[in-house]
């Protein structure tokens, strides 16, 4: 006898059925199985549990020998925690309330972590979201472990994750308003290269956003500028404002009062937008309850709320997005995301 259970569902249904019906050849009509399938399947589950369950009976079917009536209990009772085990699941993959975990990368945190919740509370009251913000590994690590089911960040290359882009965020360079380019309201990329580009360090990993910001100098056939890392947007403001270089943030769309008292922003210039998608990152293969789904609909919302965008990914398509995004609440100040 096996010192583990080894047998199937099917084989205790194949029992179960067989015992209240008494004969295999009827429970195999029932179960729309083949007679030989459903003795063969009863056999090793006999074999399985070291026992006999039947007392076959060549005219009158089969008959419960004592280990069967045992048995047969049991059997039923675990046939039914299966089925209410999968009843819960269906409904809980259905249900567009209750909780949801939703990692969020740093970066993107401070604009949209309150746009979204804030559209939650409006739309969708019965769905409780609870929000962890971390770093790349840390988003990484949430999904592996399942502890969320989606995460909110920038398009992360190279990530072993799913990415589903939902909108595409402008960017804009932001320069002290000493700097002979505030006057001009514009610049491309190549004269901005001429500065030191500013990067806030908020995500461990941060060569990623390096990597993205290399690809638009290079998309522009100019070199990546001599990069200083900071260690919060605070700090890289500052230094903007005392002529130390420049940044790449996106934009929002009330934008006048995010990047900071000496700067200002700048519109790039270049042949293709100068953009970078924001999007949600789930674990490959996996298929988003109704909540996530829902809470999906309501960050594209909320991009497109706080973000200057070019457009939606075809990608985003198939959550079945609906109509243009509500109104952004006014006077509430925004906070620019780095690029």
């Amino acid at each position: 006898m096996a010192d583990h259970a080894d047998f199937s569902l099917a084989q205790l249904r194949y029992f179960v059925t067989s015992a209240e019906m008494g004969n295999i050849s009827i429970a195999a009509q029932q179960l729309h199985a083949s007679q030989s399938a459903v003795s063969m399947a009863i056999q090793r589950l006999e074999k399985h549990l070291d026992t006999t369950l039947f007392f076959r009976h060549r005219t009158k079917g089969v008959s419960l020998t004592p280990s069967g009536r045992v048995l047969f209990d049991d059997a039923k009772a675990l046939l039914a925690q299966a089925q209410e085990m999968l009843n819960r699941s269906r409904g809980w993959q259905g249900e567009t309330s209750g909780m949801l975990h939703v990692a969020v990368l740093r970066s993107v945190a401070p604009n949209l972590v309150p746009a979204v919740l804030r559209l939650v509370k409006e739309v969708s009251p019965g769905l409780a979201v609870t929000i962890h913000e971390g770093t790349i590994d840390d988003v990484r690590e949430l999904l592996r472990l399942g502890t969320c089911e989606l995460a909110v960040t920038s398009e992360l290359p190279g990530q072993a994750l799913s990415f589903t882009r939902l909108a595409k965020v402008v960017m804009s360079a932001v320069v002290s308003q000493a700097d002979p380019l505030a006057s001009v309201g514009r610049a491309t990329l190549r004269q901005l290269a001429t500065r030191r580009l500013l990067v806030a360090d908020l995500d461990a990993g941060y060569q990623i956003g390096m990597d993205n910001h290399a690809r638009l100098f290079a998309d522009a056939d100019t070199s990546m500028p001599e990069v200083l890392l900071t260690s919060s947007i605070a700090t890289m403001l500052g230094l903007i404002g005392v002529c130390e270089g420049f940044s790449l943030m996106c934009r929002t769309t009330r934008s006048q009062n995010t990047c900071g008292p000496d700067n200002v922003w700048l519109d790039i210039v270049s042949e293709r937008p100068c953009a970078s998608w924001v999007g949600v990152a789930t674990i490959p293969g996996l298929t988003l309850s109704s909540r996530a789904e829902s809470f999906v609909c309501l960050l594209y919302h909320a991009i497109n709320s706080v973000y200057t965008t070019t457009g939606t990914s075809d990608e985003a398509r198939s959550f079945n997005l609906p109509g243009p995004p509500p109104t952004r609440p006014s006077g509430r100040p925004s906070q620019a995301m780095p690029a």
